[in-house]
Parts: structure tokens; C-alpha cells; sequence
């Protein structure tokens, strides 16, 4: 039995209803059960990879006292994974790499208001979960969409309480991040077997129409593999480590629309928090979000904002590390977070949109390869100037 075979849980998970209902009624410590019109409906679907998101209505029956009418189960499995993997094996006529036991198995290894909690362990490798708080009116920012530099500036303020408020965290209490989370939770991902397969469904790409640039991204890969440096990237800037993200991409922000206007609700997914390089997150956060001509035009001064707001935070502490430490670490990581983000793009807009309007579906689209391109070419530019810098040479 494992994570990545269906099961007779929910959603052909391990998790049971039983399991829900026992928990909820400890953590809200009610002899309440659930009905026979309790529901449960994937609000997940396309908006995550390796969990799935339930909305649960317990039909809660013989109430003692108040409870959640509804609330959210995040279960950890590889079944999305595993489903998306194969829709683009199957457009592309191709192997599902991503597929294979051995490749499922290592993923598994590297797991880690809420009611409730259930980790993996040695007694318990299936039935891993979170029950939350379920917020209303949220709407995703999909990899096809854009947001704008103002709006992003919202995220910035965001990540940076989050940094501020990790310097006062105990060395204990940091113990328990990893500090290498390139090796530690992407090293799969970069096995030679592993690349191999994101070129080809990325050269693929909507008639192979950025081939030439996947020939030369392919040259360099070797060099965008060193896990070890992007885990020490700190270190090699003069930077203090402060608490990541480790995952924030569009897709991992919630927003709510207010009058035409999107307002941040939420940061989620911190499965891959860690003690690490502030630049690193923003990389693939400008990367993923912004129209590649924004991202141009605004990341210096998108680094300034944000350094203005892990100020203001800090009150007067001093700063883990300077403003040009952090424009150069952002320009250091960029071949690798960029490249982090451009395989994925292309393969995450086929499976996920699903608009039977062909308009918005060109709309999209050249939203969606205007992005690669752009991160495409500064691969390439930055991969060029950081070797040089390697070298000793003079660089802006």
C-alpha cells in the first residue's frame, strides 16, 4: 500500500469519512456526528499537484453545542500528480516517467484555523491530512493569468512579515526546518531520467514552437542542476538566512475580489518552508505572476518595496541583509528558479484550462508564451553573466 495507488478512502484516498468524523469530534470536543447528507466536494482540482483539497458539509446530527458547518481536508496524496502526468503523456504520446514506482516512492519520503492534524509516521505512512477553516468567495491566480505589479506588492508585504517575525524564532524552534531544501525535496526532480522528460513535453509545447530555445535551455541544464549551490546561495551573497516559503508561485496565493479589484486572502502550501535565501522565493514569485514585460520593467523596484516593507517590520533591528544583496541573490537564482518555472508553465495551461471559448483560450495562450519566453531569455542572460562573475569578470 502507498501514496500514489488509489484507495477506498475519499477521492480514492486512504482517508475515510471515519476518520474525519473521529477527529473533528475530539478537536471540538462534540458527541455530534455526521448525517446522511454529509457531502464532500474537490474545490482542489487543478490548483495543486500533490494533495487534495475537500470541502466537507458534515450534516452535523444530535448538536451539543456550535460547529463548523462546513470546513476544509487537505490530504496529502500523489494521485493529482499522477493524473496530470498522464493527461500530458497522453496529449503528447509519450512515457509517463513520472509514473514510475521507484520515482512515487522518493516523493513519499519527503512529506512533512486548522482543527485538526495527521502526520505521517512509521505507524501511520497513509493517512496523512489537515482539517482547516474553509474561507469563502476565493479565486485562484492561474499560471495563465497575470497580476499586476501593484497587486503583487501585497504578496511582497506578506512575505515579508513572515521573514521579520522568523528572526525572533529559537534555534530550536529553527532546528526543525531543513536548511537544504534543494537537495532535500527537488533533488528527484533532477535526475537525469527527470529532465529528460520536462524537455520533451516542453519542446512539445504547442507545435514545438519554442524548440530552438529548449535545444539551448538543454545545454545548460547541467549547470542549473547544482542543488548544493542554490542550497548555500545565503552564504555565497553574505545574506542571513531568513524563513521561506519555499513555494510561492501564482497558484499558491488565494485571493478575493472586491469591487473589481483582487485582494490578497491567504499564502498556503508551506510544505517546503525553510531557513534559506530571501531571493529565491521571489524569483519564481515574479516569474510565475507577472507578464514577463513586468517582470522586466519592475523587479528592481519590486526588490526595493519589499525591502522598504522587511523594514518597517523589523523596527529598527538590523536587516539580515542589505537591499543589493538581495537584488544579487535574485540575480544569482534566476537560471534555476526560472527554469523551475518554465517547463511546468506550457504543460499546466493544456491540462487546466479547460474554457470551451476559443478567444479567451488565444487570450490565455499568449499570455502564457509571452511569460516562457521572456523567462526563456533571461535563463539565458543571467546564466551568461553569472558565469562570467564565476570567472572573475566585471558584470553589471
Amino acid at each position: 500500500m502507498n501514496l500514489y495507488t488509489p484507495a477506498g478512502g475519499l477521492f480514492g484516498t486512504h482517508v475515510t469519512w471515519s476518520d474525519i468524523e473521529e477527529d473533528m469530534q475530539r478537536e471540538l470536543n462534540t458527541t455530534a456526528s455526521f448525517g446522511p447528507n454529509k457531502a464532500v466536494k474537490d474545490i482542489g482540482e487543478g490548483n495543486g499537484f500533490m494533495s487534495k483539497i475537500l470541502l466537507i458539509e458534515p450534516d452535523w446530527q444530535h448538536k451539543d453545542k456550535e460547529v463548523p458547518d462546513k470546513f476544509v481536508v487537505k490530504i496529502l496524496t500523489q494521485l493529482a500528480m499522477q493524473k496530470l502526468t498522464a493527461e500530458v503523456a497522453e496529449q503528447k504520446k509519450m512515457e509517463n516517467v513520472f509514473n514510475d514506482p521507484e520515482f512515487m516512492a522518493s516523493l513519499e519520503k519527503r512529506q512533512k484555523k486548522i482543527y485538526c492534524m495527521k502526520k505521517f509516521s512509521e505507524s501511520n505512512p497513509l493517512k496523512g491530512y489537515i482539517i482547516m477553516g474553509y474561507m469563502e468567495n476565493i479565486t485562484p491566480v492561474h499560471i495563465y493569468e497575470t497580476l499586476t505589479p501593484a497587486q503583487l506588492k501585497q504578496i511582497l508585504r506578506n512575505k515579508a512579515i513572515i521573514e521579520a517575525t522568523s528572526l525572533n524564532l529559537t534555534s530550536e524552534e529553527r532546528d526543525q526546518l531543513t536548511t537544504s531544501p534543494f537537495k532535500e525535496l527537488f533533488a528527484e526532480f533532477y535526475s537525469k531520467e527527470s529532465l529528460d522528460a520536462a524537455m520533451t513535453v516542453f519542446r512539445k509545447f504547442e507545435g514545438c514552437k519554442f524548440e530552438e530555445k529548449a535545444t539551448r535551455l538543454g545545454k545548460i541544464l547541467p549547470d542549473l542542476s547544482d542543488l548544493s549551490r542554490a542550497d548555500s546561495l545565503s552564504e555565497e551573497c553574505g545574506m542571513d538566512r531568513v524563513l521561506c516559503h519555499g513555494d510561492l508561485w501564482s497558484m499558491n496565493t488565494l485571493w478575493r475580489k472586491e469591487e473589481n479589484e483582487l485582494s490578497l486572502a491567504a499564502l498556503i502550501d508551506y510544505q517546503t518552508a525553510h531557513f534559506g535565501c530571501a531571493g529565491t522565493d521571489l524569483v519564481r514569485l515574479f516569474a510565475t505572476c507577472l507578464s514577463g514585460k513586468d517582470r522586466r520593467a519592475h523587479w528592481e523596484e519590486l526588490l526595493e518595496v519589499f525591502y522598504g516593507y522587511l523594514s518597517e517590520e523589523l523596527g529598527g533591528r538590523k536587516a539580515p541583509y542589505t537591499l543589493e544583496q538581495l537584488k544579487e541573490s535574485y540575480r544569482r537564482f534566476f537560471p534555476l528558479g526560472g527554469y523551475m518555472t518554465v517547463p511546468m508553465i506550457g504543460p499546466l495551461f493544456e491540462a487546466l484550462f479547460k474554457n470551451p471559448d476559443e478567444e479567451l483560450r488565444q487570450k490565455c495562450l499568449e499570455i502564457v508564451s509571452e511569460k516562457i519566453d521572456c523567462i526563456l531569455d533571461d535563463i539565458f542572460y543571467y546564466h551568461d553573466r553569472n558565469i562570467r562573475l564565476q570567472k572573475g569578470e566585471q558584470v553589471a
